[in-house]
């Protein structure tokens, strides 16, 4: 018995080959946005917005007390000052309500050491108590035993 292959082959070298063209196309379509891009200076506009690598300050500029990037340097010393300046009051400021905050802290945690010291000692206390009492009783039981087994009275 033969099983017939032919139209399943056909089907197959069908798909296969409208697969092709449509990869060409695509290729074409790929190609032709390259060359375009290509054409027009690159892949990527200028990272720098086309003014190259200069900062625009030259050395004499940047060394002339009256240019400007001296005036741009002055501003951003002047804005760390100030800058610094805020955040020292904020410090001040914020500082009495942390000491508050510390010592409020300190003293919970001084007032839960009283409690475990009492409660450490209260059962030490409780605990030696007992103690105590058993060894008490145990020498109570003794004499007892003594007692009676040195006044026995034989009949």
């Amino acid at each position: 018995m033969t099983i017939p292959f032919g139209p399943i082959g056909g089907l197959l070298g069908a798909g296969y080959a409208a697969n092709e063209l449509k990869k060409a196309g695509q290729r074409k379509e790929v190609r032709k946005l390259v060359e375009e891009q290509l054409a027009a200076g690159g892949n990527l506009p200028s990272a720098t917005g086309g003014f190259g690598y200069q900062t625009g300050f030259g050395p004499i500029s940047m060394q002339n007390p009256l240019g400007g990037y001296q005036a741009i340097d002055r501003y951003n010393r002047q804005m760390g000052d100030t800058n610094r300046d805020i955040a020292i009051k904020n410090l001040l400021a914020i500082e009495p309500i942390t000491d508050r905050a510390k010592t409020r802290d300190f003293e919970r945690n001084m007032a839960a050491a009283r409690y475990r010291t009492q409660l450490g000692t209260q059962q030490g206390l409780t605990l030696q108590g007992q103690i105590g009492a058993q060894k008490l009783a145990q020498q109570g039981m003794q004499g007892a035993t003594t007692a009676l087994s040195s006044n026995y009275q034989y009949q």
